[in-house]
């Protein structure tokens, strides 16, 4: 591969990092925002449904995001140049943020179903 086609699939996956991650946010958010809004009106089949629908999207985002930023990293690190700023891995920290994200969005609705249910 010339120095061009390294460069270009290198910001290739970090272009479809961005846009898996981007799209991984917007579904939490989706997800909270309905939580808030009719979370407490949904019937335990509907919210079964809302939630393997939410776990599925966010999972296979999620995970795609986590593999693509760990190829571009890979990928990246590997074809360096010694002038070029360093690299800084943070697939831990994405890792633990992904997981976190999916679990707040799913405490955060159970939270709204459970104050509306008990008052």
């Amino acid at each position: 591969m010339t120095e061009y086609e390294i460069a270009d699939y290198t910001a290739a996956i970090m272009s479809n990092f961005l846009s898996a991650i981007t799209i991984y946010f917007s579904i939490i958010t989706a997800y909270v925002i309905a939580a808030f809004i009719a979370g407490n009106r949904l019937s335990k089949l509907q919210i079964s449904i809302v939630n393997c629908a939410f776990t599925i999207a966010v999972g296979t985002m999620g995970t795609l995001s986590y593999l693509l930023f760990n190829r571009f990293f890979e990928f990246a690190v590997r074809n360096q140049t010694p002038a070029e700023t360093p690299l800084v891995d943070f697939g831990i920290p994405l890792g633990i943020l992904i997981v976190t994200m999916y679990i707040g969005g799913l405490v955060f609705m159970w939270s709204t179903r459970r104050k509306t249910s008990s008052a």
